[in-house]
């Protein structure tokens, strides 16, 4: 067998894999269709479908839709679903090279490197560099680099980034006033503040929310991992969980959701963890800075006026958070480019961005953050430390969410299963620091 054989069959295997993995931790979901209204343009009738994921930027974006529908004619079939669901629903639809998918949601931080070598993505230079299809208004210079950049996979730009994120704590300031608990500056001291909360609230509110979700964990995990002074892999793309710093990191993570945090915590995402904390059952949330307009929002938040957000402490070895971004991409086999390059540039748009950012979408455009109506829409406290706390994370973000292979989401969720089994006690931080050197350098390999 020659070498471009058993490079097409390792992507191919690292696809199905991926594809087995998700759907099973993935249930049935019933999709939410957007509005279908507009007026008439050259193509009457053409449809796009839109697949997304419940998110942050969904939300914000989905009211505006009708917009692009009557400025274009063109109807937009917006499909919501779960992450796990919507990365199962566009990964076997792109397997089977079904036109079905138009754009979708993708984050190349976990899938970009196997879905670009499978050739599920349709490269974006071209649409970039016609003029005739991208106005000099678009202004493409105007996003910052690393998101842009985390884009391109392989020198291919194979999406638009929509949002940038990093995990932050969200904390209730009340509690932390009212029980005299000062902001971490380390791990150790958040661990502290955590037990502090259970114990002078009587268990009546636990200390912090993290996630669980073993294909969720890394997000929250890395940067513990990170502050150890640690990489994922070493020079010789060896995983380094075989450091005495991956022990500590395991440890205090874990400690943090078996002692602090609400019960079935294993099984937690983002969504969990914004529900408890904005219905007031938790002191702290380590989730995304996405989450702001989930725990601010009038019709779920119970907390509002009471939150603050600072930066993940540092450790040991210094403070390393993560960053990414999330961008949306057009299938390859898609029979409606045209009209979803529209959407794409529509929905990443200056204007766009800048209306999205002023319901708290971090936008990845340098001239939203320099926005005079941005800024002054930072006037509440919690914006204020929310834009602070997320500008360090761009300034000093890890882009690795996990260690970078073509089978990361296999390799996510083997550290995630040996988190979880720590986290039930099932396990001690050795041993599960040791299977997931041994166990996800098999999958590297």
């Amino acid at each position: 067998m020659n070498s471009a054989t058993r490079r097409v069959i390792s992507v191919t295997s690292a696809i199905t894999v991926m594809m087995l993995l998700i759907v099973l931790i993935s249930g049935c979901s019933q999709a939410t269709q957007g509005s279908a209204g507009g007026t008439q343009s050259k193509k009457l009738s053409e449809t796009i479908t839109v697949l997304a994921e419940k998110h942050p930027w969904t939300t914000a974006i989905q009211p505006y839709i009708p917009e692009f529908e009557k400025q274009t004619g063109i109807k937009v079939n917006l499909n919501i679903l779960s992450e796990q669901q919507q990365r199962a629903k566009s990964l076997m639809t792109l397997q089977a090279k079904s036109p079905d998918i138009d754009v979708f949601m993708s984050l190349k931080s976990l899938e970009g490197l196997a879905y670009e070598k499978a050739g599920f993505y349709e490269s974006l230079d071209k649409y970039i560099k016609d003029p005739t299809l991208t106005p000099a208004d678009y202004k493409i210079n105007d996003f910052m680099k690393g998101p842009y950049d985390g884009e391109r996979i392989e020198g291919k730009l194979v999406g638009i980034p929509i949002i940038v994120e990093g995990p932050v704590i969200f904390y209730r300031k009340d509690l932390f006033a009212e029980y005299n608990i000062p902001i971490p500056k380390t791990l150790n001291d958040l661990v502290a503040a955590a037990k502090t909360v259970e114990q002078k609230s009587n268990g009546h509110v636990y200390g912090i929310a993290l996630r669980g979700l073993p294909p969720a964990v890394c997000y929250d995990f890395g940067p513990f991992f990170h502050n150890m002074g640690l990489e994922w892999l070493d020079k010789n793309g060896s995983l380094n969980f075989d450091k005495p710093g991956a022990v500590t990191a395991i440890n205090t993570y874990c400690t943090l959701a078996a002692k602090y945090g609400p019960p079935g915590a294993v099984n937690n995402n983002f969504y969990q963890d914004s529900s408890l904390f904005a219905q007031g059952k938790v002191a702290m949330e380590l989730d995304s800075s996405n989450e702001l307009a989930s725990i601010i929002d009038p019709s779920n938040s119970k907390v509002i006026g009471k939150i603050g957000v600072f930066a993940i402490p540092a450790g040991p070895g210094g403070n390393h958070p993560t960053v990414l971004q999330w961008g949306i991409s057009m299938s390859a086999y898609s029979q409606h480019k045209d009209a979803a390059w529209k959407f794409i540039r529509w929905a990443t748009s200056p204007e766009m961005q800048l209306k999205l950012a002023l319901k708290g979408i971090a936008s990845p455009r340098a001239s939203t953050w320099d926005n005079a109506k941005f800024k002054a829409s930072l006037k509440s406290t919690v914006k204020k430390e929310w834009a602070k706390t997320l500008e360090f994370i761009l300034k000093n973000g890890n882009p690795e969410v996990g260690p970078p292979a073509v089978k990361e989401a296999e390799v996510r969720q083997v550290i995630g299963n040996n988190i979880d089994q720590v986290i039930l006690g099932s396990e001690t931080p050795q041993a599960a620091a040791n299977k997931i050197q041994q166990q996800a350098m098999e999958v590297i390999k």
